[in-house]
């Protein structure tokens, strides 16, 4: 096993649609778009997933490249500016907000998240 795919496995799989209904819904989610072939997105997740294990956060994931959910993908990154991957969303109460860094670090994602 790779290790992004390592790092992604306590994450739950979500469709582009299920997300959005979620955010609708005013649901609090932590949602991960990325991709197995992307550098950063394998730089990123495992990070990610240190501070959801460190800190008992529920993340969800979207594989960036599945071409049977492209149009919804693109539409929920259009939507909340999710320019490249991996992004990095957070819907609290009724509010959205979008990171695209890989560079953050394990605390700056705890804050982000927060």
């Amino acid at each position: 096993m790779t290790v992004f795919a390592e790092a992604i496995k306590p994450f739950a799989p979500l469709a582009a649609t299920e997300a959005q209904a979620k955010i609708d819904q005013g649901e609090d989610l932590i949602l991960f778009i990325g991709r197995s072939t992307c550098p950063y997105c394998r730089k990123f997740a495992p990070k990610l997933s240190g501070v959801a294990k460190d800190n008992g956060l529920a993340v969800s994931f979207i594989d960036s490249e599945a071409s049977s959910d492209a149009v919804a993908i693109q539409m929920l990154r259009d939507r909340y500016g999710v320019a490249t991957v991996p992004g990095l969303l957070v819907a609290k109460g009724g509010q959205v907000k979008v990171v695209c860094d890989s560079s953050l670090s394990e605390e700056a994602i705890l804050d982000f998240v927060s």
